[in-house]
């Protein structure tokens, strides 16, 4: 079935990953914010959220039991789709909101107030809110002490997001994903450890780009940019290393199994479906898959051997996932050709 996607919503969630959300673990600022806005309202129960995809999650909480929430149980959700303060006097009183476990379960939240944290680039990615376990009507001045404290939380984001990820999709920049491949490489052969290096790279892309234009082109990135990094581990890496190309470094996984990752993306990306004015639009992916093998003497070496699968799944008529080659049975020269150009993109 054919997945079309609410392109603002790709956005929030690529500014997400930029600013290392999920992944982000309360620290002493954001825990500060939490204890202001207690202290300021007070109210028992503070919390700087994330509101991801398919759940919300706290950055900082205080007072209530610290379990990710589905989006149908968020107040928090809510106040990040209409990108605005939310108020709740009395959630009983509100068929919305009175089947919410944290008003009907132990929590027994009664108000709620939410106020959005907005990136610079203006994507509400979570809130500062507190709640009461009593009805109430809050106050304008406890509204702009919310709202101050809301942008209090997205200047200290903001410093997390360093120069390591890409501004547009929120992946690692090809820099970074060179020192991480670098890394992963001594790690793996130090300790005879398995280890997988998988490109992807859209097919035809730069005629959806003259198709639809760069800012919907951009769109498009995001959106594939997210569904490979939500398939990812937490240990895994996802950078970009081209404009319409990616890399998925793989710890610790066997070929079978990044081979079978790579599968699923490519079907996942070929579902998705993108309104650009009066058109829907696609597109494919081809997918290169390298593990690691004795025969691979340096990151740059492996940089290649994922280069060369990639272009194996181009040749074999692109919407594909094909292995690298073994490299002694590579062509005479391929296999220099491809380090030596791997070599350049990566420096």
């Amino acid at each position: 079935m054919a997945i079309e996607q609410d392109t603002g919503e790709e956005g929030r969630i690529a500014a997400l990953f930029r600013h290392g959300i999920p992944g982000v673990n309360a620290d002493d600022a954001l825990d500060r914010i939490v204890k202001i806005a207690r202290a300021a309202l007070g109210v028992p129960i503070g919390a700087v959220t994330a509101v991801e995809r398919n759940r919300q999650s706290f950055l900082a909480l205080r007072g209530l039991d610290d379990a990710p929430l589905p989006l149908d149980q968020s107040f928090c959700a809510r106040a990040v789709t209409d990108n605005k303060t939310l108020i709740v006097p009395d959630a009983t009183a509100e068929e919305r909101f009175s089947q919410f476990e944290l008003v009907k379960g132990k929590a027994g939240v009664r108000a709620y107030m939410g106020v959005p944290v907005v990136s610079a680039d203006g994507y509400p990615l979570g809130t500062v809110c507190v709640m009461d376990t009593q009805p109430r009507a809050f106050s304008e001045d406890d509204v702009t002490v919310l709202v101050n404290l809301a942008r209090l939380a997205a200047s200290h984001l903001a410093t997390r997001q360093s120069e390591s990820f890409d501004f547009v999709t929120g992946a690692n920049t090809r820099r970074r994903f060179q020192m991480d491949v670098e890394r992963e490489f001594d790690r793996a052969v130090r300790y005879d450890r398995p280890a997988c290096l998988v490109f992807v790279d859209l097919d035809n892309f730069a005629q959806v780009n003259e198709a639809v234009g760069p800012e919907m082109a951009d769109e498009v990135l995001k959106a594939i940019a997210n569904r490979c990094r939500e398939a990812l581990r937490s240990t895994d890496v996802f950078g970009r290393i081209g404009g319409e190309e990616f890399g998925m470094l793989l710890p610790e996984t066997l070929a079978y199994e990044a081979s079978q990752c790579a599968e699923r993306l490519r079907e996942t990306i070929a579902k998705l479906r993108f309104r650009a004015g009066g058109e829907v639009v696609s597109i494919t992916a081809s997918f290169g898959v390298a593990p690691l093998n004795p025969a691979i003497k340096s990151a740059v070496h492996w940089f290649a051997q994922a280069d060369m699968a990639v272009m194996t799944a181009k040749r074999a008529g692109r919407d594909c996932v094909a292995f690298a080659p073994p490299t002694e049975d590579a062509p005479v020269g391929l296999d220099e050709a491809h380090e030596e150009a791997a070599a350049a993109r990566l420096h």
